[in-house]
């Protein structure tokens, strides 16, 4: 099996992989896991060998596996093997493509800001507010860093993370991708860069340099963690593994709103999938089954890949749920208020991601042109969905 995430993730998963194997002696599961900047160029090439492992956590790309043949229908197993009577139907629907299901949903999740609440009441500010413009957002930051002194910052530069790209244009009634074709232009990613470059000037955010250190993709790698800055975008589950590092209180706040549509959506978090070539389909299957249904191993599991797809799974973690379980679960319910329903995901996003990243770095290092930037942007993302 091979997964993504931070410490606490690969502490809880090795513990349920160890209380599977005490349950069934007959199967061993050789863990392989990874933080989420190395993880998806070490699966494509495992896949590419033909040596990938039969358990496969994906994200919503897990398409572009199906495309490429990487991974088994497992319709047949879902119901015999897998069970999935307790999930929620949309939930439960979920990892298909042409009626054929490729994945198993490990949760619920939707992006948020993430703030350290100690730090921003420790110099007298008031708390983010639920439901503030970005306009807003940028004001507070002024006022939140100028409070804050040198060498901290309002919050991480996140010009070059997809998903905010992406709440960005759905709030002007657009999608990175509409099925056929990108659904934004120049014009929208010169505006994403323009505003970024502002932050940058007004130092709400870190200098290029300082943040091309960072990926802010899990708290082993970010500004927030090292109080260097007070807020970062980040997906809801993550906020276990953000508070577990830290001492101070975090909680979350919506995206800021913006245009005639709200941005916000509600996305699976991950997959478990299982390899088209694996020998050991059944037992795979099982793992799954055993993954999001069984008490003990769901109780260990909590809420860090999602919200769980099983009712009776939610309904036992809230029972015995620690005050940051119950404040992700909080946050989601007011998140929800804020989605409609999500875009189909982009088709080979890994490679535009990382072509997003360039492009924010050539702005912020102003290596290029931001009208430069946002061609390259959109021509990347048109490339990403033509093979």
């Amino acid at each position: 099996m091979m997964w993504w995430g931070s410490q606490t993730r690969h502490e809880n998963t090795l513990k349920v992989i160890d209380l599977f194997q005490q349950k069934y002696p007959h199967i061993t599961i050789s863990p392989e896991y990874l933080g989420a900047d190395g993880y998806w160029d070490k699966l494509n090439t495992l896949v590419a060998g033909g040596n990938a492992p039969d358990l496969i956590q994906l994200g919503n790309n897990y398409v572009d596996y199906v495309n490429r043949g990487a991974i088994m229908d497992i319709t047949d197993l879902v119901g015999d093997v897998i069970d999935l009577s307790n999930f929620d139907e949309s939930i439960a629907n979920t990892g298909f493509v042409n009626g054929k299901q490729y994945g198993i949903n490990l949760g619920s999740n939707s992006l948020g800001i993430l703030y350290n609440k100690t730090l921003i009441e420790s110099v007298g500010m008031e708390l983010p507010k639920e439901g503030w413009t970005w306009e807003e957002m940028e004001e507070y930051s002024k006022q939140l860093v100028e409070k804050l002194g040198p060498g901290k910052y309002a919050f991480a530069d996140q010009s070059g993370f997809t998903h905010y790209v992406g709440h960005f244009v759905r709030q002007k009634g657009k999608a990175l991708y509409t099925g056929d074709a990108i659904g934004f232009d120049e014009q929208d990613a010169a505006e994403w860069f323009a505003m970024w470059e502002r932050f940058r000037e007004q130092g709400l955010i870190p200098t290029a340099e300082l943040t091309a250190s960072y990926t802010e993709t899990s708290p082993d790698n970010s500004l927030l963690i090292e109080g260097k800055v007070a807020m970062v975008v980040i997906w809801s589950n993550q906020i276990t593994g953000f508070q577990n590092a830290t001492q101070d209180m975090l909680d979350m706040v919506p995206l800021p709103q913006g245009g005639e549509h709200l941005g916000m959506w509600v996305q699976p978090s991950q997959f478990l999938s299982i390899n088209a070539k694996s020998a050991h389909p059944q037992e795979a299957a099982m793992f799954i089954s055993f993954f999001v249904n069984d008490p003990e191993a769901t109780a260990i599991l909590g809420s860090d890949r999602g919200i769980p797809g099983s009712a009776v799974v939610r309904e036992a973690l809230k029972v015995g749920a620690d005050e940051v379980t119950m404040r992700m679960y909080d946050y989601f319910s007011t998140a929800v208020n804020y989605t409609r329903e999500m875009d189909i995901e982009m088709p080979n996003i890994n490679e535009w991601d990382q072509a997003l990243k360039n492009a924010s770095q050539l702005v912020a290092f102003k290596a290029g042109s931001i009208e430069q930037a946002a061609k390259e942007t959109v021509d990347a993302a048109k490339y990403a969905i033509s093979h």
